[in-house]
């Protein structure tokens, strides 16, 4: 059996339908609630789920304690600390990445949460006076806090508390697999399903499921969904399609696919995009209520996780595809997590992103709700390259293209544009959509894998600058974005420099599908320029290196890593070595470069006097760190400082 992976917006997909079951329902002035949509079942499982989970789980002020471990000092708290390094092959452990360079430095000093002093050890000893405390390195170095500009928060939390997470990397062969599935099935109490995601048949020798597998493999007592990596995608067992009450007489619902096989007619236990997933989903939730605290605990988990990482400043990358609600839950969530938090707000199809911001145009400052500040919006113009939906030029590799995608060699375009009439059920052209939000003042991010999707974006952003100049980013200020930029051209590099436009590449691309992509997807020569990172420098684009989490762990330093020697996780074969770039232009990427992205430079990204003193302490010096042939994991994040906090200790109580 060939696999599929759906349409875009997988992680928002998958969000839409059990997030929104964990917050309350907000409405902005400008909009009424919808009624007799699909959005009534979600409301009717929230009055159900209401009462077992609130945003108060995920608030709490034990989450916040957690991850507060503040610097033990002297009896006086209003101390500046001077970190510096005694060792005479550590002279300058300070990476501060101002101007964009590494711009190493002998010292720095912090007081009250902010930046006051770089540079010399004298000179930084006379800003911060007499009373001080001295950190000595030793052989530590010191970077700026990482700066992740694309994940998913909610999404993320609940993959690590709800939901098994068989992934290739928890999971890396279908037998593997199998085995999680039946030890998870043992926790189980009578009644619940068991609910797994992160099957990954790109990555399992594109092995499919089918509900036969699962039936002999892991259980026809218990039903059983697994959701595919990609989030467009789902497998189900004979007993869970019995549960919901399809057969293989009944019609495909509104928006998905009950897949089937082609010779039989009989159901093969594909479920594709949400409209068929939903109803599996919301079966599973109302048996497994007694499980919905675990999403706290994921949150907590996943905190804790991109603490370890380096993280300290992350942009969720589209709240509320389908519905506004998990706006509010991270709104509640920015007001005591460890990490500081932006935004974009999803516009997966029109009329989304207005249930949140409304129709008016953005607030001085960004649309505010609690401590979370929205200036994005964040539309989608194709799929996933993995699974052959992005947009791309030329035809995908046949050998394991899937059955279901016949006619549609070269991918999906999502929004309908003169180049793809007849593509999408859309009446708003992206050209219109992206009009209408730069008129209201917002930042635009979106998605765009391949390259045939970047030419039509690239191409509205072209002609809405030359009709209306004041949206140029050289007059606006605004840098906009486009997300993920995976299967390129050489050209297209240069036109986004030309146009002002930002690019961020989800860097697992290259490490975790580059075999993939390379050998069944799209061929060597469109593999090795993917995520070209060496033509965004030549080019001067400003880039950024993304995990897309939970598509990817948020691993900053393994992308750095990625970028530097563009090697495959476990083949370690080499994905265009022409892409390959120095350690300064690695860092920029997760940096001072997505701070700019996110339109937070004035505060994160680099550590000049005057910025939040967000920084990470790892374990060795970087430059003479052999990062084509050694592995990441190799340089250790010891300690990660938020607001002149250490909020992230590996040695544990500090």
């Amino acid at each position: 059996m060939r696999f599929f992976h759906g349409l875009p917006a997988g992680p928002l997909v998958l969000a839409s339908f059990i997030f929104s079951l964990f917050s309350p329902s907000i409405a902005h002035p400008d909009h009424e609630e919808e009624t007799g949509s699909c959005l009534t079942g979600h409301i009717k499982l929230a009055e159900i789920i209401f009462g077992k989970i609130t945003p108060s789980d995920f608030d709490t002020s034990a989450v916040s304690r957690r991850f507060s471990r503040p610097e033990k000092r002297t009896s006086d708290q209003n101390v500046p600390i001077i970190f510096y390094s005694s060792s005479q092959q550590n002279r300058r452990p300070i990476i501060t990445m101002a101007n964009d360079r590494l711009s190493p430095v002998e010292a720095l000093a912090i007081h009250e949460g902010k930046v006051i002093a770089v540079g010399s050890l004298a000179s930084v000893r006379k800003k911060a006076g007499d009373r001080r405390i001295f950190r000595n390195l030793h052989k530590q170095v010191i970077l700026p806090g990482f700066v992740e500009p694309h994940l998913h928060i909610m999404l993320s939390a609940l993959l690590k508390g709800y939901f098994l997470d068989i992934s290739p990397l928890r999971a890396p062969s279908f037998e593997s697999a199998m085995q999680q599935l039946r030890d998870e099935l043992k926790t189980l109490k009578q009644g619940e399903w068991l609910i797994a995601y992160g099957y990954d048949p790109s990555r399992l020798n594109w092995h499919d499921l089918s509900k036969e597998d699962l039936d002999k493999e892991v259980s026809l007592t218990t039903p059983i969904v697994v959701i595919n990596a990609s989030g467009h995608l789902a497998y189900a067992n004979s007993l869970a399609f019995q549960e919901v009450g399809i057969t293989k007489n009944t019609p495909n619902p509104e928006g998905g696919e009950y897949a089937k096989d082609p010779k039989t007619g009989e159901l093969t236990g594909v479920l594709v995009e949400s409209g068929a997933i939903l109803q599996f989903s919301a079966k599973a939730t109302l048996a497994n209520l007694g499980r919905t605290g675990r999403v706290k605990e994921g949150l907590a988990k996943i905190l804790g996780q991109w603490l370890a990482k380096g993280l300290t400043t992350v942009f969720d990358g589209g709240l509320g595809a389908v519905t506004p609600q998990d706006l509010e839950t991270v709104a509640n969530l920015t007001e005591v997590s460890p990490i500081r938090i932006r935004a974009a707000v999803a516009d997966f199809k029109p009329g989304d992103a207005e249930k949140m911001l409304g129709t008016g145009n953005m607030p001085a400052g960004g649309f505010k709700r609690k401590g979370l500040i929205v200036k994005t919006v964040k539309l989608w113009s194709d799929g996933s390259t993995q699974g052959f939906t992005a947009a791309v030029k030329q035809n995908y590799l046949s050998e394991h293209f899937p059955t279901y995608f016949v006619g549609k060699e070269k991918g999906v375009l999502v929004w309908p544009d003169s180049a793809n009439v007849g593509e999408s059920a859309f009446n708003t052209t992206m050209y219109d959509e992206m009009l209408k939000w730069l008129n209201r003042g917002y930042q635009l991010m979106i998605h765009a894998n391949g390259d045939r999707a970047s030419d039509i974006v690239l191409g509205n952003f072209e002609k809405i600058f030359k009709k209306y100049p004041k949206h140029n980013p050289k007059r606006s200020g605004i840098i906009h974005r486009i997300e993920h930029f995976t299967v390129t051209e050489t050209s297209q590099v240069r036109k986004a420099k030309d146009l002002g436009i930002a690019v961020s590449h989800t860097m697992g691309h290259v490490h975790y599908w580059g075999d993939t992509f390379r050998f069944g997807v799209l061929g060597k020569e469109r593999a090795e320029r993917i995520d070209p990172v060496k033509d965004d420098v030549n080019s001067g684009v400003i880039y950024s290196f993304n995990s897309d989490s939970p598509v990817t762990d948020a691993d900053p330093l393994l992308w750095v890593g990625t970028a530097i020697s563009r090697r495959v996780y476990k083949s370690n074969n080499i994905l265009g070595k022409a892409q390959r770039v120095g350690l300064e232009d690695a860092l920029k990427g997760v940096t001072s470069y997505p701070a700019k992205q996110i339109l937070w430079e004035k505060e994160v990204g680099s550590l000049e006097a005057g910025k939040f003193a967000d920084f990470v302490i790892v374990s060795r010096d970087l430059w003479c760190f052999d990062w084509e042939r050694k592995n990441t994991n190799e340089i250790k994040v010891l300690e990660t400082w938020i607001g002149g906090v250490r909020r992230y200790s590996a040695l544990g109580s500090v």
